[in-house]
């Protein structure tokens, strides 16, 4: 396995750092734990930190370990603040909605979530999407964890749909090809503007996407991602060398 991984990493642009884990649950303990160091030395450095959050199973599942370590220290995390990069146009208590490890369940008084509003908020989706806006002008993103699906999307930018030379920061969907149709979304432009972005993949099911982003191959949106800093490929050995 070493021989194979050294081999193709060998041909990966210098600009994308890959880290390769065993499974997800080891990706998922290992991420949170770097997610929490990047915090407590922005916080040092700076005094606040802008983190953004994805969805999905490994999203969530990484949501939840970063509430449970942020609940279990209330005394830290002062101007710590929690984007998504994109949410489901539903419920505010909808479990679907991608801030739902975070709803009313985060007792660690020093962060602040940002999350969008919602139907029953109550807004439509272009209040929604206004008010994010609003709340994210002069943020510089520190930190966007990024999904990926195993068509190759990002946020809530899908292939052959998505239109990754938009100039705004955010916008709305109203026919999302997956389910909910209706979602708010970082655009690539906002998305690559943040310091830092680490692509999150886990699962022979992410293979296809993975192998594309590593050739640079442009047909999917995942490849266009592009931090100001550094970007990062994050995967688990079945992502990566799933036949």
């Amino acid at each position: 396995m070493s021989d194979e991984f050294d081999e193709i990493v060998g041909d990966i642009d210098g600009e994308l750092d890959l880290t390769l884990y065993a499974d997800g649950d080891e990706l998922a303990d290992e991420v949170t734990a770097q997610i929490l160091i990047a915090i407590e030395n922005g916080l040092l450095a700076q005094g606040v930190f802008h983190l953004v959050l994805t969805g999905g199973t490994l999203g969530v599942q990484i949501s939840n370990s970063l509430k449970s370590a942020f609940n279990a220290a209330p005394e830290m995390y002062k101007g710590l603040h929690i984007w998504w990069s994109d949410e489901r146009f539903v419920n505010l208590d909808s479990s679907e909605r991608n801030a739902a490890p975070f709803h009313g369940t985060l007792t660690n008084s020093n962060i602040q979530v940002h999350e969008s509003l919602a139907p029953n908020s109550p807004a439509s989706i272009e209040d929604a999407v206004e008010n994010y806006r609003r709340a994210l002008e002069g943020v510089t993103v520190d930190l966007n964890i990024l999904g990926v699906g195993p068509d190759g999307h990002v946020a809530s930018l899908f292939p052959g749909i998505a239109d990754l030379d938009d100039l705004r920061n955010i916008f709305a969907i109203t026919d999302s090809p997956k389910p909910p149709a209706m979602r708010i979304s970082f655009t690539m432009k906002f998305i690559n503007e943040a310091r830092e972005i680490w692509i999150v993949a886990s699962g022979e099911s992410k293979a296809d996407a993975v192998a594309k982003i590593i050739e640079g191959d442009l047909s999917i949106p995942a490849s266009y991602v592009s931090a100001q800093v550094r970007t990062r490929l994050i995967v688990d050995q079945a992502s990566f060398f799933s036949e």
